[in-house]
């Protein structure tokens, strides 16, 4: 009775997501954090920084899962202490720090489908063949408002099914953009970025008296 209590504690508290004051080990993400700062890199440079983290607030839980502020559902996690190496979904990060007063989390890359999978999928959904004759068509923004391509620090930056990207020797990049948008709705891009460095400390939750 006592074990069957305990998982239906345990499936309330993931469900709930609501982050609290952080209780972790310090050999493992285990517990509650609130992002402070986000350092951004593009093509092997830093481009900015700015407060807060993509990541408002995450929490990892002893069973394998975590949860991250804003967004819906709980995510699988494998951490290895060993190495640093911190999968959460499909996305793989470094943890370059963790100890009881903070955690840093580096985001090294995205696991995508392969090439011959996207491939797969579209056949029988390609566009038809326009004749040699006929006009450009033209060129309209993208979801986002861009029109690409566009060159950022000497790179041209392209996008794909998976999303913005440049070409590094025979390896596609992918990248995103920081930025906001103006009166009109048009984007205006701080920079762009294909790696962060997210800074977290324990969550502290305010008790009111």
């Amino acid at each position: 009775m006592k074990r069957f209590l305990t998982g239906i504690l345990t499936l309330a508290a993931l469900a709930a997501c609501k982050p609290e004051e952080y209780t972790g080990p310090l050999d493992s993400p285990v517990g509650n954090w609130d992002g402070v700062k986000t350092d951004y890199y593009f093509n092997g440079k830093m481009v900015g920084e700015a407060e807060g983290c993509m990541y408002p607030a995450i929490s990892f839980y002893q069973e394998g899962l975590c949860c991250i502020e804003g967004t819906k559902g709980t995510f699988p996690y494998v951490y290895d202490h060993a190495s640093g190496s911190l999968q959460i979904d499909n996305s793989y990060w470094k943890v370059q720090t963790l100890t009881g007063a903070e955690m840093v989390m580096e985001y090294i890359e995205t696991a995508f489908p392969e090439e011959e999978e996207l491939q797969t999928a579209d056949e029988g959904t390609s566009e038809p063949e326009v004749p040699e004759d006929s006009e450009e068509p033209e060129v309209k923004p993208d979801a986002n408002g861009i029109i690409l391509p566009v060159t950022y620090e000497g790179v041209t930056i392209s996008s794909d099914k998976n999303g913005y990207f440049y070409e590094s020797g025979t390896d596609k990049v992918y990248c995103n953009f920081y930025g906001s948008k103006d009166e009109s709705g048009k984007p205006v891009i701080d920079f762009w970025y294909d790696r962060h460095v997210d800074h977290f400390v324990p969550l502290v939750v305010e008790v009111k008296k």
